[in-house]
């Protein structure tokens, strides 16, 4: 037992002086040299070294001609790791000190990338449990983070799969809505099953989801004895009859947009 603490303390102590070597390696190159190692860790997929490097870059040389690039390296090597909550209080970082910065597309895109990851989750895909009818606001947060990007920047590299993205999306909050105007439905909330389903046909006009719903509608409509709101529900069921939907797949992250 003694030789077993012995080497865990030696162990330990050799932990400690690597690390306190590490640090101050960071600690006194020049910025340059901070810059290009971080930038070398970045393309070689090392992106929790790259962030150790362009950390210091950002810190101990701030307002330099490397700052904007090293906020936007860091964008993406937080995304990469995973990192999600860091990457949006960088986002948020890079449009208040480059409001009108060119690269203002790019962060627009990597933020709703973000939100929408903050939307995914493994044990949902696991058990193939349809994300929609979970809790919504992070991905409500990337469809207005890719629509900002997409009327702001029309013509920009990002705007095609942003569009993409937010079809899906646009089709995964429609289920969302779905799943809630079910469960008043089952409670007998005739009141609320109209008002989700109005507001899905406004919102989400075009979707299997909001299609799916318009009988719940009628039927509360009935329920309620509103006799021409739910003659004029079966008219619209009627003109859709037989209206098919194009499945709409999750895109696939282009690693080829991410790096900046």
């Amino acid at each position: 037992m003694r030789k077993l603490k012995s080497f865990t303390f030696i162990a330990l102590t050799a932990f400690a002086i690597t690390a306190c070597s590490g640090s101050k390696d960071v600690e006194q190159r020049p910025e340059q040299e901070l810059y290009n190692v971080g930038q070398t860790h970045l393309q070689k997929g090392e992106y929790s070294q790259a962030i150790r490097y362009l950390d210091a870059v950002r810190s101990r040389f701030p307002g330099s001609s490397y700052s904007e690039q090293t906020l936007l390296n860091l964008i993406y090597a937080n995304y990469k790791t995973q990192d999600y909550t860091q990457t949006l209080v960088l986002a948020d970082r890079f449009f208040q000190q480059y409001p009108t910065s060119r690269n203002a597309d790019y962060v627009l895109y990597m933020a709703g990338l973000t939100n929408a990851a903050l939307g995914d989750n493994y044990i949902q895909d696991l058990f193939r449990i349809d994300r929609a009818t979970r809790e919504s606001s992070s991905i409500k947060a990337a469809f207005a983070n890719f629509q900002t990007l997409v009327k702001n920047f029309p013509n920009s590299p990002y705007a095609q799969d942003a569009l993409a993205r937010m079809a899906y999306i646009k089709a995964s909050l429609a289920r969302h809505e779905l799943a809630i105007a079910k469960f008043y439905a089952k409670r007998n909330a005739h009141v609320a099953v109209a008002n989700r389903v109005v507001g899905m046909l406004q919102q989400y006009p075009d979707t299997q989801a909001t299609y799916e719903a318009l009988p719940l509608m009628q039927q509360a409509y009935e329920k309620m004895n509103l006799k021409e709101l739910a003659a004029q529900t079966a008219t619209i069921i009627e003109a859709n009859k037989g209206r098919t939907f194009a499945e709409i797949e999750k895109p696939a992250e282009p690693e080829d947009l991410l790096k900046q």
